[in-house]
């Protein structure tokens, strides 16, 4: 069960940007705002392009501490996932986000600690 005010709750949010082991450049956040964009006025995605948005998403909301946002990146994952358009081949998409100095590795990052979140997730669902 979510907490209505904490997306990821148990994870407090000034541990939000110690959860994923990658951050966004400021040309990452660039490409971030172009998806975004895109996806909002309803443009035809790559797979590639979606699995991107996912995880700039999820970095962008994270980092910068912001509820709103990552309420935003959970709701764009289940509605692609309600089109029928799922996380595949997201190894390679990171992979080239990398490669294209888009994200770089998180100096904050804790190993483990994203795994408490789905945890307390899959624990709070076996019990409804």
């Amino acid at each position: 069960m979510q907490s209505p005010k904490n997306p990821l709750y148990p994870i407090e949010i000034d541990d939000y940007p110690k959860l994923f082991d990658y951050v966004l450049t400021a040309e990452g956040l660039i490409y971030f705002k172009t998806l975004k964009r895109n996806y909002i006025l309803g443009k035809q995605m790559a797979l590639d392009e979606y699995n991107k948005l996912r995880l700039l998403y999820v970095y962008y909301a994270t980092a910068n501490r912001n509820f709103k946002e990552v309420f935003a990146w959970q709701d764009i994952c289940i509605t692609l996932d309600e089109k029928g358009i799922f996380e595949k081949e997201m190894y390679q998409s990171k992979e080239d986000l990398k490669n294209k100095l888009l994200i770089i590795e998180n100096p904050h990052y804790q190993s483990g600690l994203y795994r408490k979140y789905t945890e307390f997730v899959k624990e709070n669902m076996n019990s409804e």
